[in-house]
């Protein structure tokens, strides 16, 4: 799902992958209110794509959404991998 985090930034969350949002248009409150409805009613089962996404990645997941996002708030965005991982080491 999405997470809207303070007021810049929003980060997708699927099935363990995690994608920040990058838009080439400032982004107000209301734009983000609306993307981060638009990922949550995409796991609606009333959802067009309900059945779908289930059988595609969270990288062609991801990319349905940039498609959703455009057609609906009329923007650009990119949802960008987080490649992050960290460990620690204890002595």
């Amino acid at each position: 799902m999405c997470e809207n985090r303070k007021s810049s930034l929003i980060i997708l969350n699927i099935n363990g992958e995690q994608f920040i949002l990058e838009s080439d248009t400032e982004l107000t409150r209301d734009k983000k209110n609306y993307i981060e409805a638009i990922c949550e009613t995409m796991y609606d089962e009333n959802n067009e794509w309900y059945e779908d996404i289930y059988d595609m990645s969270p990288y062609d997941i991801a990319d349905l959404f940039e498609k959703t996002v455009k057609e609906e708030v009329g923007i650009n965005v990119k949802f960008k991998a987080i490649d992050l991982e960290v460990s620690i080491l204890e002595d």
